[in-house]
């Protein structure tokens, strides 16, 4: 492998040293006449300082190393890095502050717990969280909780992707994002798999199952589906319910940037058996209906659809109503109810059955 060159900084002194660094199986091998012996910050560890995909020469950290720096201006890099620590591509993040914030955060969740009650504490706490985290967090899980879901109903999990399908979907949720101005960079995929749901994980990951689909009668009741989940991203109930959780515990994992498999997977139990509150779904009902109406959509796909699964209820398995534990459906089909509904529909009639078929192969 080939060496590159770069400047270390110890963080203990002004002193900079002239140094080599080798991509190793584990992490970045570092040595030079100013070390004492080499060093190794494993690939897990590495913290971007600077934006490493636009700035030259760049500056990366260790979390061992929570001090010192290591400045390179070789690009070739960049590949290494995207294979080995594709962290380093989030926006970079001030480790002083984030680690300022977070501790004041974890006393504030001690604090507001007892003064104010878990659940309201949970949530100031979820708004300090770093979005790449959340990303972070919810990319480890994800195909897990996928599998799960499918297992319901003995399906094989696999991500449909007929083209045209992809780009009606895409067009879609472009429009979504654009109009809500959501900080979260959405990712939506269709799995197929015969379970009529959908559930949206921290950081802006959205899976539709194909059962929804053939449930749904319209691309308005998509497209507000849709946009209910993407409430439930931006106003970060899935990280509120871990914070909640899991306490101090997942705090000081975000301060210490401990992605272990441990706090991973006992988030992914948290959401996989999570029920949103009655104060969450109408919070992402309200959520939804804001963003149709920005983004010049009818809203009342969003009464239909509850209408329609108010009426299927009470003939859906139990392990099939996971959209129907939600709060009364048949109160929520009254969300719409009075409200100039002048927007445009959400696809065309092609756009609409390219998307149903987006699992044909």
């Amino acid at each position: 492998m080939s060496d590159y060159h770069g400047s270390f900084n110890d963080g203990s002194s002004a002193n900079r040293h002239d140094v080599s660094v080798r991509i190793d199986l584990s992490g970045l091998a570092i040595s030079g006449d100013g070390l004492a012996q080499p060093v190794v910050w494993p690939f897990e560890e590495l913290e971007a300082i600077d934006d490493i995909a636009k700035q030259v020469p760049f500056r990366i950290g260790c979390r061992s190393w929570p001090d010192a720096r290591l400045t390179l201006n070789d690009q070739r890099l960049l590949a290494d890095f995207r294979i080995h620590a594709p962290q380093l591509f989030g926006p970079p993040v001030s480790r002083r502050l984030r680690n300022v914030v977070l501790s004041i955060a974890g006393a504030g969740l001690l604090g507001a717990s007892i003064w104010f009650g878990l659940p309201l504490a949970s949530r100031w706490v979820a708004s300090v969280v770093p979005i790449e985290w959340e990303v972070a967090l919810a990319d480890q899980f994800a195909d897990e909780l996928v599998k799960e879901f499918a297992s319901m109903t003995n399906d094989e999990p696999r991500v449909c992707d007929n083209p045209d399908g992809l780009k009606a979907l895409d067009g879609l949720i472009a429009e979504l994002a654009d109009a809500g101005g959501s900080p979260y960079d959405f990712n939506v995929q269709v799995i197929d798999g015969g379970l009529n749901n959908a559930f949206a994980l921290p950081g802006g990951r959205i899976f539709i199952f194909r059962g929804l689909l053939e449930f749904a009668q319209s691309p308005d009741q998509l497209a507000a589906v849709v946009a209910h989940e993407m409430g439930h991203v931006t106003l970060q109930h899935g990280t509120t319910a871990i914070v909640q959780g899991l306490g101090i515990s997942f705090v000081f994992s975000v301060l210490l940037g401990d992605m272990g498999g441990g706090i991973v997977a006992a988030a992914g139990e948290i959401l996989l058996r999570m029920s949103y509150s009655r104060e969450a779904e109408a919070e992402a009902d309200r959520s939804a209906i804001a963003l149709l109406q920005k983004a010049d959509l009818k809203v009342v796909g969003l009464s239909n659809f509850f209408e329609r699964l108010a009426e299927e209820d009470g003939d859906l398995p139990a392990a099939l109503q996971m959209l129907s534990t939600h709060p009364s459906s048949e109160q929520r089909a009254q969300l719409t109810k009075g409200l100039e509904d002048t927007g445009r529909p959400a696809l065309s009639d092609k756009e609409w059955q390219a998307i149903r078929d987006i699992c044909k192969q």
